[in-house]
C-alpha cells in the first residue's frame, strides 16, 4: 500500500499534475491518521480489558476476604458479649446479701477472663491494593471510598481493643490473685485438650468470697471492665456495619 502510494505521488508529480497530487497526499495523511487513530483505541480498549479483569480479580478476593471478617466479628461479639454479661453478673452478686456460691464465681471470673479473644481480621487483598497503589482499578467512587476507609476502622477498632487489654491484663487479672481461687477456673481446659497436656488439679485452698469480692475496690475494678467491654462491643457493631455496606458494594459490582 506504501510503495502504491509512493509510486503513484510519483507519477503525479512526473506529470505535473499539483493538485491531484495535494489530493492524494492528503488523502495519504488521512489514511495514516485513520490508523493511527484505531491503533490508539485498539490498544486503549486491550488495556481497558485487563484493568476490568484485574478489578474483577480483585472483587473477588476482598469479597472472600470481608464474608471471612464478618464471620470472625461476630464469633468475637458473641463470646466478648458473654464475657460482658459475667461481668454484669458478678456486679450483681457483688451488690446484694445472699450467700456466694464459689464456683459460681469462678464460672464468672473464667467467663470474664476466658471469653475474650482477639479480633483476627483478615488484610492480605485490601492491604495488597492500599499499598500497591492499585485502588484507582475499582471504577466505583463510592467502594473506593469505602475501601480506602478500612485502615481508619482497624485503628479505630484495634484501640479500644488495646484499652480493655491493657486494663485486664494490667489491673484486673493482678487484682484477682488475693481475691478469687484462679486455679479452680477453666482458663487452662481448652489448651490442655487441645496440646494433650497433663490436667491441672483443683485448688485445696477456700476463700470467703464475702470479704474479697464484696469491696468497693473490686466492684469498681469489674464495672469499669465492663465498660471496657462495651466499648469494644460498640467498635465491633460499626466494623460490622462497615464490613456489611463494602460488601454490598463489592457484590454490585462483580460480574
Amino acid at each position: 500500500m506504501i510503495k502504491f502510494f509512493r509510486h503513484l505521488r510519483q507519477s503525479l508529480i512526473m506529470e505535473n499534475k499539483t493538485g491531484k497530487y495535494l489530493k492524494y497526499a492528503i488523502g495519504e495523511i488521512i489514511l495514516v491518521v485513520i490508523g493511527i487513530l484505531i491503533a490508539l483505541q485498539i490498544n486503549n480498549w486491550n488495556n481497558d480489558r485487563i484493568e476490568a479483569s484485574k478489578e474483577q480479580l480483585l472483587l473477588k478476593n476482598l469479597q472472600t476476604d470481608y464474608k471471612s471478617n464478618l464471620d470472625e466479628l461476630k464469633y468475637t461479639y458473641d463470646s466478648s458479649t458473654e464475657a460482658y454479661v459475667a461481668c454484669v453478673k458478678l456486679l450483681e452478686i457483688i451488690k446484694d446479701d445472699n450467700t456466694i456460691n464459689p464456683s459460681e464465681i469462678e464460672v464468672l471470673i473464667d467467663n470474664i477472663i476466658n471469653k475474650i479473644r482477639s479480633l483476627d481480621l483478615i488484610s492480605g487483598s485490601i492491604d495488597e491494593i492500599l499499598n500497591t497503589g492499585s485502588l484507582h482499578i475499582i471504577q466505583d467512587p463510592e467502594l473506593r471510598k469505602q475501601l480506602s476507609n478500612w485502615t481508619f476502622y482497624i485503628n479505630d477498632t484495634g484501640d479500644d481493643i488495646q484499652i480493655y487489654t491493657d486494663y485486664l491484663f494490667g489491673i484486673l487479672i493482678p487484682s484477682l490473685t488475693e481475691k478469687t481461687v484462679l486455679r479452680n477456673t477453666y482458663v487452662s481446659d481448652h489448651f490442655i485438650e487441645n496440646l494433650e497436656l497433663p490436667k491441672i488439679s483443683k485448688s485445696d485452698f477456700t476463700i470467703d468470697y464475702n470479704k474479697t469480692i464484696r469491696t468497693l475496690e473490686f466492684e469498681n475494678q469489674i464495672y469499669n471492665n465492663a465498660l471496657n467491654y462495651m466499648y469494644a462491643l460498640n467498635s465491633y457493631k460499626i466494623m460490622e456495619t462497615y464490613l456489611n455496606d463494602t460488601l454490598e458494594l463489592i457484590n454490585e459490582n462483580l460480574k
